[in-house]
């Protein structure tokens, strides 16, 4: 896809630093997986590890911002939002996997309404709020309970049961999977590089509710979500020749 700036089209944010094999998971994830135009903006901040060499593998669809000095996760997003143009913006961590559909049915919620500023996804963690099992015991009980563990059949099961569906949440919206659209954030303004804490998904979703802006929860998005434990023998086996043809 061109950098050009077509009704559908995303950019995709991702600061990096180091934890390579997650950076490929997540780029062959979103080239398998992803339903709509999109241009990847992968900030590496500083690394040491074989993130350097992405450059190498990664052609398509991507470009590539090797940073001299860590910016942390703030600054790389704002970093990424400056270099694209395309009409909506998607937050990410690394950390994650997506499946089928993931991009189109997190913009679909996002445009049901004006004034829905910000749009996440179920995940697998069972601490974090957006988890499905802690969304289904405190907000939408219709969500099925599962008899798999699978990142696509839970994500089909899903679709099946609310396509193109959500829920506007009372809770903060974490950034390590949100869209917005590009209008907004140049409303609201870009992420406070001096939060140091982390992502300050927390301090940015009260600008967006103080903008006047809710935010929405997609019920047919799910994604996989690791702890900086979490070990993945499945990436460490795959190839990176195989990366590039996904």
């Amino acid at each position: 896809m061109s950098l050009s700036s077509p009704e559908t089209a995303a950019d995709l944010i991702i600061p990096v630093y180091n934890q390579y094999l997650y950076t490929c998971n997540l780029i062959e994830g979103i080239y398998r997986y992803t339903d709509t135009p999109f241009h990847i903006y992968l900030i590496d901040n500083a690394s040491t590890d074989e993130t350097v060499d992405l450059h190498k593998i990664y052609t398509r669809d991507i470009t590539i911002v090797r940073n001299r000095e860590n910016r942390g996760w703030c600054g790389g997003i704002n970093q990424g939002i400056g270099l694209g143009s395309n009409p909506y913006l998607v937050f990410l961590n690394n950390k994650i996997e997506v499946s089928q559909g993931w991009l189109g049915n997190l913009i679909a919620f996002l445009n049901t309404h004006p004034r829905i500023g910000a749009v996440g996804p179920l995940n697998s963690s069972p601490t974090d709020w957006q988890g499905v099992d802690r969304v289904r015991k405190k907000i939408v009980p219709q969500i099925p309970n599962f008899l798999t563990d699978d990142l696509h059949e839970r994500n089909r099961i899903l679709n099946f049961h609310f396509h193109r569906a959500g829920v506007l949440v009372e809770d903060m919206l974490a950034f390590f999977c949100v869209v917005l659209k590009r209008r907004t954030v140049s409303a609201v303004g870009l992420l406070d590089e001096n939060f140091v804490a982390g992502p300050d998904d927390c301090d940015y979703c009260r600008r967006l509710r103080k903008s006047g802006y809710v935010l929405g929860l997609s019920l047919d998005t799910y994604v996989v979500r690791h702890s900086s434990s979490t070990g993945r023998p499945d990436v460490r086996k795959r190839s990176a020749a195989r990366a590039t043809n996904s």
